[in-house]
């Protein structure tokens, strides 16, 4: 069974549209929040992975909405990442809302790894490889 991170955000004012509902593309910064957060918990940020000589650019997004989130909901994040076949990380979203258990949306990013050059890296190794198998650990027990 997968493991998630839960972070909590609370939909802001300026999140919304004139509808009260929020906008399409701020779902995509809820699940920012949600991988931020897991990758900070394995020292994965984007300096961290810079620092070690790479760079994980996003090269694939996917987003199921299921319920609309409105001003002033409390949503819980939920963030994942799957078991890696190459030197990718497929990190898996859900967001909830806990007042009525709704699921707000899905979601996935997929994300390459390039070393600074931008030359495409298709296997982990050193310290980048052991970071990312305690995070993959950590969400598939």
């Amino acid at each position: 069974m997968k493991q998630w991170l839960e972070t909590e955000v609370k939909v802001r004012f300026e999140e919304v549209d004139p509808w009260q509902i929020v906008w399409y593309g701020n779902y995509l910064s809820y699940f920012e929040v949600g991988r931020t957060a897991l990758l900070e918990k394995f020292q994965l940020l984007a300096d961290d992975i810079t620092d070690l000589g790479f760079r994980t650019p996003v090269v694939d997004l996917k987003t199921r909405f299921k319920t609309p989130a409105r001003f002033n909901d409390r949503l819980l994040v939920w963030a994942s990442v799957r078991v890696p076949e190459t030197a990718s990380l497929i990190f898996d979203f859900e967001i909830h809302r806990p007042s009525d258990r709704a699921l707000i949306a899905r979601g996935e990013t997929t994300q390459v790894l390039l070393d600074l050059d931008g030359k495409m890296i298709y296997r982990f190794s050193g310290p980048l490889k052991d970071r990312v198998e305690r995070m993959v650990a950590y969400c598939n027990p």
